[in-house]
């Protein structure tokens, strides 16, 4: 029988391709009959077979051994190590808290307004106009009554010889910024008070008297808008002419009280309009708390607030239409953030985040702040603006 050997691959498919073992097998005539001479020299090859098989051995099993201690062993937490899918950048920045309310958008202080002219009321302007200062409201024997701005109301007839009073500043002041008194105004109705009115009148077309009878003028904080005719042309004049109300829309919202501090006067907040358009606006009043029915019958505390566009013109296509609010509120200035994604509770309590360095990923210890609308502060541990950190898909 003649012995023969191969060298075969490790079945290993990770294994290095040098890295190899000796096969040894058995292969040969085992029925034949042949001469002695043939028989010598078979078993002198087989001797020969035997030595080089194990000169080969050795060799190969040095040459395996020698990789083996010369490849670098691999880590087993490899995978572990490898950057995560998902990353972002730690921020800093203002740490803000948004509530979402929902309310009304409408012109505010709808009321009556008219005059106490004697007459018949000849003529009205149409709904949705706005009068200013100096301008005609609607006529009365087809002479105009005039609007002028004042938190007084006109109470008395303007003349020579009547007492003093804040409603005589209030004219002079109108007067003054119609360009037709150059004094300084004051409570004395005097001499120049006579000379403004009468320039007025000629302006007016009106009879030059130097005295303003009841209900040629109406006062009012500021512009109205016009929302309806109270009474028809050829109706008498009377204190409800015309249905009014201010000229700007505001934006009424009940929020709880206690998200007071997100809505103070001044804040800035985002309104949503019923086609989409986010617009902002500016809180304008709070009040104090009121009840307010529930969805339950009963009563809930609530703090009315009221909003007012910045730029009114991109509601001018809505009247009375529902709108949602959005307030924001900072709650800690120039902090360093993360999204709570990135945490990760720690064993025994606390929180880290894994910071990714070089496409691997490392541990780091944090101590954290405040919480809001998905980030939190970081106040404490190994952590810089700029630093990238895993987060949870």
């Amino acid at each position: 029988m003649r012995p023969s050997f191969g060298i075969l691959r490790k079945r290993d498919p990770d294994a290095d391709d040098l890295d190899t073992v000796l096969a040894i097998g058995g292969g040969g005539d085992d029925g034949g009959d042949g001469d002695e001479e043939e028989q010598h020299s078979s078993s002198g090859r087989g001797r020969r077979g035997w030595i080089i098989a194990a000169t080969a051995f050795v060799v190969v099993a040095a040459v395996a051994a020698t990789i083996l201690l010369t490849r670098p062993p691999a880590e087993a937490d490899d995978e572990q190590k490898k950057p995560p899918a998902e990353t972002t950048e730690v921020t800093r920045g203002n740490l803000t808290e948004q509530v979402r309310v929902t309310g009304k958008l409408e012109f505010k202080n709808v009321r009556d307004l008219g005059s106490p002219l004697a007459g018949t009321v000849t003529g009205v302007p149409a709904p949705g106009s706005v009068v200013g200062r100096g301008y005609e409201l609607f006529r009365v024997d087809d002479t105009p009554v005039i609007l002028m701005f004042g938190v007084l109301p006109v109470w008395r007839e303007f003349a020579e010889g009547m007492a003093d009073g804040e409603d005589i500043r209030q004219l002079e002041a109108n007067l003054q910024a119609l360009g037709f008194f150059d004094g300084e105004p004051d409570d004395e109705f005097r001499w120049a008070t006579i000379e403004a009115i009468k320039e007025w009148q000629k302006a007016l077309g009106l009879e030059e008297t130097g005295r303003i009878e009841m209900g040629r003028i109406v006062f009012a904080p500021g512009e109205v808008r016009v929302q309806d005719a109270a009474a028809k042309v050829g109706s008498p004049a009377g204190g409800a002419v015309l249905k009014v109300s201010d000229s700007t829309k505001e934006a009424a919202v009940d929020i709880d009280p206690n998200l007071a501090a997100n809505a103070p006067v001044g804040a800035k907040v985002d309104v949503r309009l019923p086609d989409g358009t986010v617009a902002p606006g500016t809180v304008t009043a709070v009040g104090a708390p009121v009840e307010r029915d529930n969805d339950n019958g009963g009563k809930t505390l609530k703090l009315p607030i009221t909003i007012v566009l910045d730029d009114p013109t991109v509601a001018a296509a809505f009247d009375t239409v529902s709108v949602s609010v959005t307030l924001v509120h900072v709650i800690a200035e120039d902090v360093l953030l993360v999204p709570v994604t990135a945490l990760l509770a720690q064993p025994g309590g606390g929180s880290a985040v894994e910071r990714v360095v070089n496409k691997k990923t490392e541990l780091v210890t944090v101590e954290l702040g405040k919480f809001a609308d998905g980030m939190v502060e970081v106040v404490g541990g190994d952590l810089a603006e700029g630093d990238v950190v895993a987060v949870a898909r």
